[in-house]
């Protein structure tokens, strides 16, 4: 029986410790004759709790829900609990029945993050959005919302997923222009997450005919395309300017050098259009 009552106080002072290391608070309750002082306790999530017996006769507090109970207390001494929900508990002291009080536990508030897997993306692809809850008690299953707002336009509701077990959840998007994310869950709303779109710039060729083609939202006639050739005195060079007729497409020759050449498209920023980054072809190989 010894050994348990000194086991008692190592325990708690344990609890104590590692509560103050996280920051954590304690307040402490007065259990007196007349009551509980103060009776009302507001605390947040990971604070404790110590109730100090005050008086010269016993006391016992319980939890009205039966979350915790002291054990009996004898003159000055005192008995400590760890909230780690949010909520509003009564408690009574068991040797008088009328003595009530109630510890109130607000909660952090909500907290929303959203991240994107890919900042860039070629046009016809997607990426990944993925984020977190956290703050308030999370819930399994709980709905987060996506907004969009693509560039030029107002913001629209896209999708709704729900939350994991650990509050996370994702999102799949493809933007088709440059786009801004955000999502939200209860009042708390994430971070604004942009994705940026790149035409996608085809590359081909067919014997000695190459053939160049830009795809987005928008029309490329009249825009032109870089050809460049990689060597390894240079690396990437820019070798023929390429015009794209009114169907965004061109087909083009190029005088090669012999032996092992390789070829690449680049749209510079410049002819993307508004809402768009520069974009890069696949390289073709060619060998003469």
């Amino acid at each position: 029986m010894m050994k348990r009552m000194l086991l008692l106080p190592l325990a708690l002072l344990a609890a104590l410790f590692v509560a103050t290391a996280a920051g954590a608070d304690t307040k402490t309750v007065q259990i007196t004759k007349n009551g509980f002082t103060p009776a009302s306790t507001t605390i947040t999530v990971g604070d404790t709790v110590t109730w100090h017996n005050a008086d010269t006769t016993d006391h016992q507090v319980v939890a009205n829900d039966g979350s915790f109970a002291s054990p009996v207390l004898h003159a000055d001494q005192s008995y400590s609990h760890m909230f780690n929900s949010a909520g509003k508990v009564t408690y009574h002291d068991a040797f008088a029945k009328t003595h009530t009080g109630t510890v109130t536990v607000n909660g952090p508030p909500a907290a929303l993050t959203l991240n994107a897997a890919d900042s860039t993306v070629v046009y016809g692809s997607g990426t990944t959005l993925s984020g977190k809850a956290s703050g308030l008690v999370t819930l399994q299953g709980e709905s987060v919302s996506l907004t969009a707002q693509p560039f030029g336009k107002g913001a629209q509701s896209l999708q709704s997923t729900t939350l994991a077990a650990d509050g996370s959840y994702q999102f799949a998007v493809s933007p088709t222009i440059q786009t801004t994310y955000q999502s939200h869950w209860r009042t708390a709303d994430s971070n604004q997450e942009q994705v940026n779109v790149a035409p996608r710039v085809g590359f081909g060729r067919s014997d000695r005919i190459f053939t160049a083609k830009v795809t987005s939202d928008l029309s490329y006639g009249g825009h032109f395309v870089w050809l460049q050739r990689n060597s390894s005195a240079f690396g990437w060079t820019n070798i023929k300017r390429v015009f794209l007729n009114s169907s965004s497409l061109a087909r083009f020759m190029v005088r090669l050098p012999h032996g092992r050449t390789m070829l690449r498209l680049v749209l510079p920023i410049g002819q993307a259009g508004a809402g768009y980054v520069g974009g890069l072809s696949r390289t073709i190989t060619v060998i003469r």
